[in-house]
């Protein structure tokens, strides 16, 4: 089945670190719903799960952090049949950063939090959703 996936950024602390906050978000989702053999994100169908995805990271201190936290929010809802729809949310923290890597720490971090949410309250629900 077809899966569809809108990320946005609702918040982060700092503004340059947005971009790879979303790419991060996106790409985590994708891999996960394309390593389950009954989801793909490449071919286009008529019944599909769309999968609305956003992401807020805090830092303790804005100028130098020492950790960060997450908050993911996933929903998802199958379109072109019977309409169905869930949500599931989860959130992380780290410690022990690299103050001139903060974008990877932004991203494993977020990688984290989506992998764990999207292997036991996602796929999970959208096997559910199936037809």
């Amino acid at each position: 089945m077809y899966v569809s996936i809108k990320g946005n950024v609702k918040e982060v602390f700092d503004a340059a670190l947005k971009s790879a906050a979303l790419a991060a978000l996106c790409d985590s989702i994708r891999e996960a719903v394309d390593a389950n053999k009954n989801f793909s994100t490449k071919k286009a169908d008529k019944v599909a799960i769309v999968l609305t995805a956003s992401a807020s990271v805090s830092a303790d201190d804005k100028a130098k952090p020492t950790s960060l936290k997450a908050s993911i929010a996933i929903d998802g809802l199958l379109t072109g049949g019977t309409s169905q729809a869930f949500k599931a949310s989860g959130n992380g923290s780290i410690d022990g950063l690299n103050l001139k890597k903060l974008d990877r720490d932004v991203a494993d971090l977020i990688d984290s939090v989506v992998a764990e949410l999207m292997k036991n309250r996602v796929v999970p629900q959208m096997l559910k959703m199936s037809p």
